[in-house]
């Protein structure tokens, strides 16, 4: 059967899930890995982060990942010592184009920058600090301003993951990583002032000693820093990394938070989903009728005309209005294509959209 000439009335057999209903459904299943009773608990929790966060209007300014921490109780937490830190970072010493330092959330600041920081970048240790790394610094500038709030953004949801119950800092070797861009405009090496722009990869170590008894949350993070050309960047890559199945849960748990606050339907984010494999809205169609067909034997419900038509008409403007809404430091003009479309919900973290949290798209279309 040609799609293209599809009836509309299939369109009245499907019902697709909103994120709540997603929501609830994974956190159904995660409750089952960790052989609870009662899914409430995760729900509640999921749900209180989300609402904070969302009062707070988090998006646009670090002080607001403070907030976020005291909730969580991270500022009780006992203090390292030095020898401690010092220990764990020759522990964890790696290539000639990475630094280290350790920031205490009492302070909201590095208590430690190492002077190798320098040679990387070419400013002082001094000036490598929260207020010129997150832009509330208007006189020295040190952050990209297209990926800034993305990086704020998610450091609040990071912390809103690890506040659930389940999950705790068990091993030195866990960590939450993001990969962002700096401006090296203020660099005093001519060499790397004329890259303009520099690609940091921040490894955010959450226990620094293994004596310390398991963490619920970090009041200090012991942060490895990678440097390199910013030519190859694509977006602000977030990821917990920890033993394989909290990995999993820990990155779908923050990728559902974001995508919940950020209110774009999934419906929608399948369809952008399949445009980046495929040119041609017909090939985008039978993909996800594929898909469709496989998890509730409907068949050809999506036809060509409908995905250019939601691209067109929904989708493109849906996407601006999100983009301008939780980053206001960014540079975004008005959509005219779907690969616009696809850069900017890139940018927001909507795609790709994880496997795990596909499957229980599908698995939750009614009809």
């Amino acid at each position: 059967m040609d799609i293209k000439n599809n009836k509309s009335s299939q369109f009245s057999k499907l019902s697709f899930p909103n994120w709540d209903e997603i929501i609830h459904s994974y956190l159904s299943e995660m409750n089952v890995h960790f052989k609870n009773d009662d899914v409430s608990e995760y729900v509640k929790v999921f749900f209180d982060k989300i609402e904070e966060i969302r009062n707070i209007g988090f998006g646009n300014h670090i002080a607001q990942t403070m907030q976020i921490a005291i909730s969580a109780s991270a500022l009780k937490k006992n203090q390292v010592s030095e020898e401690s830190i010092s220990n764990t970072t020759r522990a964890i010493q790696g290539e000639f184009n990475q630094f280290f330092s350790v920031f205490e959330l009492n302070s909201g600041s590095f208590i430690y920058v190492e002077p190798k920081v320098e040679e990387l970048l070419g400013i002082p240790k001094e000036l490598f600090t929260i207020q010129n790394l997150f832009a509330l610094n208007p006189t020295f500038k040190l952050f990209h301003p297209n990926d800034v709030s993305h990086v704020i953004r998610w450091a609040g949801i990071a912390y809103g993951v690890l506040s659930f119950p389940n999950f705790k800092i068990t091993s030195t070797t866990e960590y939450y990583k993001v990969n962002f861009r700096i401006s090296t405009e203020n660099s005093k090496d001519p060499r790397i002032k004329s890259k303009k722009y520099l690609e940091l990869e921040k490894k955010c170590f959450l226990k620094s000693d293994e004596k310390i008894e398991d963490l619920k949350f970090p009041r200090y993070h012991l942060d490895k820093w990678t440097v390199y050309d910013a030519e190859n960047f694509s977006y602000v890559k977030p990821q917990f990394v920890s033993d394989p199945l909290s990995t999993d849960l820990m990155n779908s748990l923050a990728y559902l938070m974001n995508a919940y606050l950020l209110d774009i339907h999934p419906k929608y984010l399948l369809m952008l989903n399949g445009r980046k494999g495929f040119d041609r809205n017909k090939e985008i169609a039978l993909a996800l009728n594929n898909s469709i067909k496989e998890n509730t034997g409907v068949t050809d419900y999506f036809t060509e005309n409908q995905i250019a038509d939601t691209f067109a008409k929904t989708l493109r403007n849906k996407v601006f209005q999100t983009c301008k809404k939780w980053d206001a430091i960014g540079e975004y003009s008005e959509i005219t294509s779907e690969q616009q479309s696809l850069d900017y919900c890139q940018r927001l973290g909507l795609l790709p959209i994880p496997n795990a949290i596909i499957s229980h798209i599908y698995r939750n279309i009614s009809h």
